[in-house]
């Protein structure tokens, strides 16, 4: 089992996201930022720069894997962020609430809250945990968000206009992870262990519910893979990783990876090579899976990473999209940030 490296910053992190760069697909500066969101005693996001590996010469070193550029406090746990845009910030939180921050971080660093909106309430009006959001696949003006929450509701709005948010029923139980496999499609994990595709232009019904034939998971989230959207990939309560292929929508192919020993809370195929699943789990544990066979014909490899300093969860990660260098950086309930350098290498 390979080591993570790890920063103590005495924060319960819950959810972590890249920012992309100000222009252009790639970095071109020599650090990176990234902001992370925590619960707990902490609720509040923090901006942070990291060293761009690009850059950095074998002789390079630093004891801090991330340096604090700027902080905020944010009404209720932080469940998930998202960058939909150059200079924004989308998240989820406890108080079933979907927040937009203006981000700066040329000069002097900052985060602003744009606007907020209550999009997730139980029947009773009690507020209902928003427990994941997603970004339409694309960088315009009027790109919209989607999130799910406790109270089962799916809801949308463009990130520019959330006073325009639409809400829908998605199941009984709650709504557990939520993605855009298409502009025009979302797909929603449920604790029902059900997979359920909407048409964004008439989502009051499912176009499709999927469920896992082999056995009985209670997921915890999902993903879409980035170019084939028929291919999906869900985590289990189990500690299980599933591959979805809905070309046939009767009847799904899946794959089981019995990857994690618990809860798995993230799943993400890799940007660079997306025949590998990256997940983080209860078990304290990151993993990097090998679904499909490579170039060797070689396949179904799980390469995982841990600390014995991060005895408790990994809550979540991201893989960076923007550098040459495979980067992921991850949060843990240890009051920890994760991070290693090559995290799909064999």
């Amino acid at each position: 089992m390979n080591s993570l490296q790890v920063q103590a910053v005495a924060r319960q992190i819950t959810a972590i996201r890249w920012l992309p760069p100000r222009a252009g697909s790639a970095y071109t500066d020599t650090d990176l930022y990234f902001v992370s969101g925590s619960s707990g005693k902490h609720k509040e996001l923090v901006l942070w720069t990291a060293a761009n590996p690009d850059f950095r010469g074998d002789s390079d070193s630093s004891s801090a894997l991330a340096t604090l550029a700027a902080t905020t406090g944010h009404d209720g746990d932080v469940h998930d962020i998202v960058a939909p845009a150059p200079g924004l910030v989308a998240t989820a939180s406890s108080y079933g609430t979907i927040s937009v921050y203006d981000v700066a971080h040329a000069g002097a660093s900052s985060l602003a809250l744009r606007e907020a909106v209550t999009a997730h309430r139980f029947a009773n009006d009690a507020p209902a945990v928003a427990t994941a959001l997603a970004a339409q696949p694309g960088n315009g003006a009027d790109v919209e968000i989607a999130s799910c929450g406790e109270d089962g509701r799916l809801a949308y709005a463009p990130i520019a206009r959330l006073d325009a948010l639409q809400r829908h029923e998605v199941d009984s139980t709650v709504a557990t992870g939520i993605c855009w496999p298409m502009p025009t499609q979302l797909a929603v994990a449920t604790r029902a262990g059900q997979v359920k595709l909407f048409d964004r232009r008439a989502p009051a019904d499912a176009q499709a519910v999927f469920v896992d034939p082999a056995s009985s998971h209670a997921f915890e989230c999902i993903a879409a893979h980035p170019s084939q959207s028929f291919r999906l990939a869900t985590g289990s309560d189990t500690g299980a990783v599933l591959l979805w292929d809905i070309r046939n929508p009767k009847r799904p192919a899946t794959q089981a990876f019995n990857v994690h020993g618990a809860n798995v809370w993230a799943v993400q195929f890799h940007p660079e090579d997306s025949a590998k699943l990256v997940s983080c789990s209860e078990d304290a544990t990151l993993a990097v899976t090998q679904w499909a066979a490579d170039a060797d014909g070689l396949g179904h490899d799980v390469r995982r990473l841990s600390s014995f300093f991060n005895p408790l969860s990994v809550n979540c990660f991201d893989v960076c999209p923007f550098t040459r260098t495979s980067l992921v950086v991850a949060g843990s309930s240890s009051g920890n940030l994760l991070m290693d350098a090559a995290p799909c290498s064999a």
